[in-house]
């Protein structure tokens, strides 16, 4: 009896189990449907929309806004708007175009994403500040500084935290600099380009004039940036000739990296690289590299022979820098091959040797 009992139990349990499981199958199965549905609506709105002769590119093309342009945004049509005006965004290589998706959206989108913004879920914080970058939404700048300063100090709030600060970046606000010592203390070398690199204009020559002011993370990231964006003006050579002789040695390489990249350099700062280049071994070997790399970008005939004896360098990557370096000198395949055949070190020989076979292949294939 008791045994019956138990099993009559264990079947009722079972199931309700398994009809709990078909409950979440169909529900699942159901939401599946309800979503791809969407999609495919949505597909299918963005498709009307990015017809020349809808209402949206008859306004990007005139800048006449028709009232079905404005027609209710809920829901469905809303979404396809945004990604239509993205995708649109992502091909135009018209700037009158991208200034009227800019204008459309800021008065179409900013009230929403402002709201989004004081929402309790992560994502939906974090979609509208990606959006509120792409669609470059000035107006929104008090809702970003407002929602920056609600952030708790834990680093859970970072990655929003570095959204926020690209954004005033992107958006080229001159709040950008009221927080780059928190992208300092917060931020990866990574993001710390990311938040640099948009600036333009007065914010990009705010950086060099108040360049000793910065924190020292920020000084080696606009260093970066300055080659990244391949800026070649005075007033950056200047700043990347006083930095080749900062007491902070990873300033020092990233001032040299990007002087090699800069390609030219006063007669003043070759002096003090000949100097500083004569120095050795008790320089670090990632400033060696970079040295070598700087003398073989300007070609002056004075460093060549510092080259030969850094192609004897404990350092690999220095002896194959010196070695590439070298080569680009007028004569510089014809001392490599004198150090192949005659220089006392075996490791020098080695890179001359593997220099001059590579300079063979090249030719071979090209």
């Amino acid at each position: 009896m008791i045994d019956s009992v138990v099993l009559r139990a264990i079947w009722i349990a079972s199931a309700a189990i398994v009809f709990v499981i078909l409950l979440i199958l169909l529900y699942l199965i159901e939401r599946k449907f309800l979503r791809a549905r969407h999609r495919a609506q949505v597909e299918e709105a963005i498709g009307q929309l990015s017809s020349p002769d809808s209402p949206l590119g008859e306004y990007l093309r005139s800048g006449e806004r028709t009232r079905s342009l404005y027609a209710s945004g809920a829901g469905l049509r809303r979404e396809a708007l945004e990604e239509a005006l993205l995708d649109r965004l992502a091909v135009s290589a018209s700037e009158s175009e991208r200034e009227r998706i800019y204008v459309f959206a800021a008065d179409y989108f900013a009230e929403e994403y402002a709201h989004l913004l004081t929402r309790r879920r992560w994502s939906d914080r974090m979609n509208a500040l990606l959006h509120i970058e792409k669609f470059r939404i000035r107006e929104l700048k008090d809702s970003l500084l407002r929602r920056l300063g609600e952030l708790g100090p834990g680093a859970e709030a970072d990655d929003e935290r570095f959204l926020i600060v690209r954004s005033l970046s992107s958006l080229q606000l001159e709040e950008t600099f009221d927080h780059l010592q928190l992208a300092a203390d917060r931020f990866s070398e990574l993001q710390l380009l990311q938040v640099l690199r948009p600036l333009r204009g007065e914010l990009a020559a705010r950086l060099i004039a108040d360049f000793d002011e910065l924190p020292i993370r920020i000084r080696r990231s606009v260093l970066d940036t300055l080659r990244l964006g391949n800026i070649r003006t005075a007033e950056v050579l200047a700043l990347l000739e006083r930095c080749m002789v900062s007491e902070d040695n990873e300033t020092r390489i990233r001032a040299l990296k990007a002087l090699a990249n800069f390609g030219y350099m006063t007669e003043e700062a070759a002096d003090r690289l000949e100097a500083r280049m004569a120095g050795g071994e008790n320089v670090a070997w990632p400033e060696r590299m970079m040295q070598a790399r700087l003398a073989g970008a300007v070609r002056e005939e004075r460093f060549a022979a510092h080259l030969e004896r850094l192609m004897a360098d404990p350092s690999y990557e220095v002896r194959r820098e010196a070695a590439a370096a070298l080569s680009a000198y007028r004569s510089g395949l014809e001392r490599i091959r004198r150090v192949a055949d005659e220089h006392p070190d075996r490791f020098a020989r080695d890179m001359a040797v593997e220099t001059l076979e590579r300079r063979a292949y090249e030719r071979n294939v090209g």
